[in-house]
């Protein structure tokens, strides 16, 4: 791959503005959360061309497609997307945006954090720029690149623990997903974390469907449980630990999300007895 200036890569920069500003909650620097927080909200706003040209990006970045074709369309549509972009306006909002991360941040390491999906990264910004005429590649090199994007847009499989939506705020949503993932994804169980998933992306429907199936599976684990049981004292608790479940209405809110996740902790329990 050509030379790349991560420096200016806008997908980069959003990454690791992100990134920070999480590192930074997670350790309780709060005001230097705020202070990164700030300079995404400040540069990344509306009738931006540096939030025109992320959008862009990073729907070219998420985007998963089932065939070839439609992934050649994307990139023929996103050629022509990127052309509306003003190149002037948008080099000198980068420079912005890069003056303040080296002074109000103030921190040498923060263009070496490691973005795993680097390589891509580099191969959109690079179309990007060409496609808007910066003309620093051969024909052959952008035919390369254009073939790379297009396997990744027709890639298989899952990437990341949580998937981030485009429908979602892109700050608050990549701050509390770099936290959950951190924070939990290696003890809570599969039911848990994917409650909280359904909860953090608003998939009310996923939620309850699971608190449903999360209610029915641990029923069946009561019953299976105590059908070896022979303690009096924890068969008098049985009728009563039954009903208190079927009781339970699986709907999205906060205090029936905490009932569910207790309930999968039994469940954990039971099964594993």
């Amino acid at each position: 791959m050509a030379k790349h200036n991560k420096k200016r890569n806008v997908g980069l920069l959003h990454e690791q503005l992100i990134r920070h500003a999480s590192r930074m909650t997670v350790e309780g620097k709060t005001n230097d959360a705020q202070k990164t927080v700030d300079i995404v909200t400040t540069h990344f706003t509306k009738d931006t061309e540096l939030l025109k040209e992320f959008r862009l990006f990073s729907s070219l970045i998420h985007t998963r497609v089932s065939s070839e074709s439609l992934a050649r369309r994307i990139v023929d549509e996103s050629k022509q997307a990127s052309k509306n972009h003003d190149a002037f306006k948008l080099q000198k909002e980068k420079s912005l945006l890069i003056r303040d991360i080296n002074h109000i941040l103030n921190e040498d390491s923060f263009y070496d954090q490691k973005i795993e999906k680097y390589k891509i990264f580099a191969t959109v910004q690079a179309l990007l720029n060409e496609w808007r005429g910066a003309s620093r590649l051969a024909p052959v090199e952008i035919v390369k690149y254009e073939d790379a994007l297009i396997s990744h847009l027709n890639r298989k499989g899952s990437e990341e623990i949580l998937e981030k939506k485009e429908t979602s705020d892109p700050l608050v949503l990549n701050i509390m997903l770099e936290k959950f993932n951190k924070k939990y994804a290696g003890t809570m169980s599969e039911h848990q974390r994917k409650l909280l998933e359904y909860k953090l992306l608003k998939k009310s429907n996923d939620a309850t469907a699971l608190m449903s199936e999360i209610k029915n599976k641990t029923l069946d684990a009561i019953e299976e449980f105590y059908n070896t049981e022979k303690n009096d004292h924890l068969m008098e608790k049985k009728k009563d630990l039954v009903n208190k479940i079927q009781d339970f209405k699986p709907v999205d809110t906060d205090e029936a999300i905490s009932r569910a996740l207790s309930m999968a902790n039994l469940l954990i329990e039971l099964e594993e007895k």
